[in-house]
This record gives structure tokens, sequence and C-alpha cells, in this order.
């Protein structure tokens, strides 16, 4: 189970270039993204989390969808850090490795309070158009937004949709890991990130 009794918290993001809007435990959960690929990778990441959550997000898609999947990234990030304070009374750590077909992707995520973000082995190229460096901007942006480390690892697979599809369905799944309930906080300081120090 990854909910408990805390209130719904919304994060928004206006810039001259994107509005993004993100909600965890939100009573009405789904997708209004402006990028419908990514909007399918995403769906796929927050179907397999399993968690009540909203996500609105429009911008400057006809300049580049850059702008857009990195801000969605960087809120979802946020509203996962202020849903969570310190990373308090979560399991903290989450991992998967994700089949889809053809392809394998690997995910190990720390809700540290310090942000990195190590991507192998991903796909280069477009997929359905949108071009792969896009899609790492998502993970960089919540890696930054949150204050969390994230690796992903796609070591096999032809398909680059099904890579990246993979790829998010494995986050889902870590991030089902990192936010079960349990008591106090993960970390031999007793507290996470900068007020803890360096590790």
């Amino acid at each position: 189970m990854t909910t408990d009794s805390l209130s719904p918290t919304l994060v928004t993001r206006t810039t001259r270039e994107t509005e993004v809007t993100v909600g965890l435990d939100s009573a009405t959960p789904g997708l209004k993204v402006a990028v419908p690929l990514f909007g399918h990778f995403l769906d796929a990441c927050l179907t397999t989390w399993g968690h009540p959550v909203s996500v609105e997000a429009r911008g400057d898609t006809d300049v580049d969808p850059h702008h857009l999947v990195e801000d969605v990234g960087i809120v979802l990030g946020r509203a996962l850090a202020k849903h969570w304070p310190g990373y308090r009374n979560v399991a903290r750590y989450g991992w998967a490795v994700v089949a889809m077909d053809d392809a394998r992707a690997e995910v190990a995520l720390d809700l540290s309070g310090r942000a990195g973000s190590f991507l192998d082995q991903v796909p280069e190229g477009p997929v359905n158009g949108l071009d792969s460096e896009v899609l790492r901007e998502f993970w960089h942006g919540l890696a930054r937004g949150g204050e969390l480390t994230v690796h992903l690892n796609i070591p096999a697979g032809q398909n680059r949709h099904h890579r990246w599809e993979a790829a998010f369905k494995a986050l889902g799944l870590a991030l089902r890991q990192a936010t079960m309930i349990r008591d106090g906080t993960l970390s031999t300081k007793g507290v996470i990130g900068r007020a803890g120090g360096d590790c």
C-alpha cells in the first residue's frame, strides 16, 4: 500500500514556456498531457505505481516538447518531496526490472534528498517522432525536482517504444516500493538529504 491519511498535495509550475500541475492523492486522478506519446509512457508509470495522481501539462510543444517533458519531471519530483517532507515514513528505496516483449529495463530509486540521474544503455533516436533525448529530460527533471537519485538501465530490446515503456513501468514499480508507508526515517543519520550531510 502506498497511501495513508495524507492530505492531497498539489504543485504547479508556470513559466513562459509551460504550465504543469501535479496532484498526489488526487480525488480526480488522470492525465492531460500535450505530448501524447510521453503521456502514454507517463500513464504506464503512474498505473504501475498505483498511486492516485493527476497531471495537467500544456506549453510550447510547437517549439519543442523538451520543455514540457522536463517540466513534468520537475513538478512530479517536487510533488513527491512535498507530499513526504524529508521522505519520512516511507520505505525510501525502490527497484524493479520490467520485461516488455524484446525489451528489459531496470530502475533503482533512492528518495535520498540528493539529486542524481544516471541513465545507461538508453535508446538513441526517435520514438514515433519524439526524440529519445527529450524523454531523458523527464528523468533528469524528476531527480532535480524531487531531490532523489534514480538509476535507469535498458540493457535489452530492439524496439525503442518497448524499451522506453518498460523503463517507465519499472519506474512506477520502484516508486511503489519507495513510497510504501513505514515508521520513521530510513537513514542512519535519522534525517534525509541536506539536513543529514553528504551521505
